[in-house]
């Protein structure tokens, strides 16, 4: 999954998703959904004047998005491979 993020001319920020070929507004629940399937992002994509601390921030954002949901599907795989008796 590839985000895109485009700045537009009323300084807006607007975001795609690009997943194979297709490509798609953006949602959390799709992000989400993409990120327990890949468990990462690839590389985004921006488009306009967006500077380098914005693009620092959205970095910064997508790292901490994708540490909570990959510690989250480790912690339902981890309980889905116990037994009956670890889980309780």
């Amino acid at each position: 999954m590839k985000l895109i993020f485009e700045k537009e001319q009323d300084n807006n920020l607007s975001v795609k998703i690009r997943d194979g070929l297709s490509e798609k507004e953006f949602t959390y629940i799709e992000m989400i959904k993409s990120l327990r399937k890949m468990n990462v992002f690839e590389d985004s994509d921006f488009i306009g004047d967006i500077t380098d601390e914005e693009k620092d921030r959205i970095h910064n954002m997508l790292s901490k998005i994708n540490e909570v949901v990959t510690a989250e599907s480790q912690t339902v795989e981890t309980q889905n491979q116990a037994g009956p008796l670890e889980k309780q």
